[in-house]
């Protein structure tokens, strides 16, 4: 594997970004939805925890939503 794209995966994973929900936050919402280990394996490969919701079609999240 090249140096570079290690390096870029490495950065993919400690960029800081802004996020509405934090990771344990994000990870109980999930579970509200069962898709707690979809949620994790999204930001394991770099997503921060809105990209993980949103890509689960959660986000964006209110305490109110009637869904389910």
């Amino acid at each position: 594997m090249k140096v570079s794209v290690i390096f870029w995966r490495l950065w993919y994973r400690i960029r800081p970004v802004q996020s509405r929900f934090t990771r344990p936050e994000a990870l109980a919402i999930a579970r509200k939805y069962n898709l707690e280990y979809e949620v994790i394996k999204a930001m394991d490969h770099g997503c921060n925890p809105d990209e993980a919701l949103q890509e689960w079609d959660i986000y964006p999240y209110d305490e109110n939503d009637t869904r389910k």
